[in-house]
């Protein structure tokens, strides 16, 4: 996957946790240090999408949300 396919995959399931009304910051740290899909909503597709993603490139992107 190229890296603004990953941008793309982690803004469209950043944007499906704001609308369920959680921390998107909070929900992946989650889903990164228990390996729990279950921390990302499956609301537009969010849970199944990030399954298919790097886990370290998602905790990459995790860290980057903080700064």
């Amino acid at each position: 996957m190229e890296e603004r396919q990953f941008i793309a995959a982690m803004e469209h399931i950043v944007a499906a946790l704001k609308e369920r009304g959680y921390d998107p910051y909070a929900q992946l740290t989650g889903y990164v240090t228990e390996n729990e899909p279950t921390y990302i909503t499956s609301h537009k597709g969010a849970r199944q999408l990030i399954i298919t993603l790097d886990r370290g490139k998602v905790k990459e992107y995790v860290e980057k949300m903080i700064k």
